[in-house]
């Protein structure tokens, strides 16, 4: 086992990567084509280590664009309903996406992010559970506040727009929009803020949604933070 990690990367790993890499910058291409792609304070995103992305959810299509914005690959915690279909289901876990209940707080999953986390990946998830209208932000479920409070790790708020109007509820195919992310600077939850456990989960959960809605309001003013 020790010689095989000292060998690094096996080869399948490195194809993997390889493919991940170039299918990326595809689609980075055809997505800044179509929808004008412009992406904001990509500094934010560490280069190496665990790091919490947490984003807005206004459309089916959040995750692929948000995949495409980054370098760095991420695993995304997604609906278990998108998973009954076979075929979709096995092609969002080649995708690095792992199914999550959102009515009740799902242990198996959480445990999943931070073993992910753990292991240096970046894991992405919407605060808010479900998809929104694009308008007004919905409050961010307890389980975001959970995965921080459990790891740690920095939680990177993340804003985008257009997507909504790219696939909007109903549509069966995407739109040209426009198409802006932002990523702000990492929260970080200090020892000295934490006190009782389940405080800490809501605490952590309402400032990282006041993150995102610090981005949002940024945003739309034209402004960067």
């Amino acid at each position: 086992m020790k010689a095989a990690e000292a060998r690094g990367p096996s080869l399948k790993a490195i194809i993997a990567h390889a493919v991940y890499t170039l299918s990326r910058l595809v689609c980075l291409g055809v997505v800044k084509l179509a929808f004008r792609l412009h992406v904001e304070g990509e500094e934010h995103i560490p280069r190496t280590g665990p790091a919490i992305l947490a984003a807005n959810h206004v459309s089916f299509i959040d995750p692929v664009i948000i995949a495409i914005a980054i370098r760095r690959p991420i695993c995304f915690m997604a609906k278990k309903e998108l998973f009954r279909h076979r075929l979709f289901g096995w092609l969002l876990r080649q995708c690095g996406a792992f199914p999550v209940n959102r009515d009740q707080i799902n242990l198996q999953a959480f445990k999943q992010a931070i073993s992910l986390l753990k292991a240096g990946k970046i894991v992405a998830v919407f605060p808010e559970g479900t998809r929104g209208d694009g308008v007004e932000l919905r409050p961010a479920k307890r389980g975001i506040g959970l995965i921080a409070a459990r790891t740690g790790v920095p939680v990177i708020p993340t804003f985008h727009r257009g997507t909504e109007k790219v696939l909007p509820r109903g549509a069966w195919y995407p739109r040209p929009h426009r198409v802006t992310i932002t990523f702000g600077a990492p929260c970080r939850f200090t020892e000295d803020q934490i006190g009782h456990e389940q405080d800490q989960i809501g605490l952590y959960s309402v400032v990282i949604m006041k993150s995102i809605a610090a981005l949002k309001t940024s945003s739309e003013s034209g402004t960067q933070l």
